[in-house]
């Protein structure tokens, strides 16, 4: 397969592999422009250090001081668009999944401005059997209550 231009900043940005590239290799070539060319199979070895490197380094700071039960701040980290989709994705599928089995009911009240599903607190409420004074309290408690926030949403009609 011929790697285009096109093609890698897709794959890059949807966070997959392409031909004979992994999907960090896909992003870090991506990130540095690296022309289609250089990325022929056999890739060069120097070219595949560089790119190896750089998706290590990437690597190192989307999970560098995160314990191994700190659920909440790799979810934090999956929501920041700062970290490459290779790394992001997958655990934003995962609570997808982990949200359509267990509450097959709750769907979203809208989209943000950058595409990302909003829920509404009384619905996500009702769906935990709990109140929204409960989930609030809750949030305060673990130093969530900057994720409830007012934001502009597109409502879904």
């Amino acid at each position: 397969m011929t790697i285009t231009r096109e093609a890698l900043a897709h794959a890059a940005v949807t966070g997959q592999a392409l031909s004979h590239l992994t999907a960090g290799q896909v992003w870090a070539a991506h990130k540095l422009c690296v022309p289609p060319e250089r990325l022929q199979k056999p890739l060069a070895s120097h070219i595949a250090a560089l790119l190896d490197n750089i998706e290590r380094k990437a690597r190192r700071e989307f999970f560098g001081g995160v314990t191994p039960n700190d659920t909440d701040k790799m979810i934090s980290r999956a929501y920041d668009q700062q970290h490459p989709p290779f790394l992001r994705l997958p655990i934003l599928e995962t609570l997808k999944e982990g949200m359509d089995t267990f509450f097959p009911g709750l769907k979203p009240a809208g989209y943000d401005d950058n595409g990302e599903s909003v829920y509404a607190l009384a619905d996500i409420a009702h769906a935990l059997e709990v109140s929204e004074a409960e989930l609030l309290q809750h949030a305060e408690q673990r130093g969530l209550t900057d994720r409830i926030q007012c934001r502009h949403i597109h409502r879904i009609h």
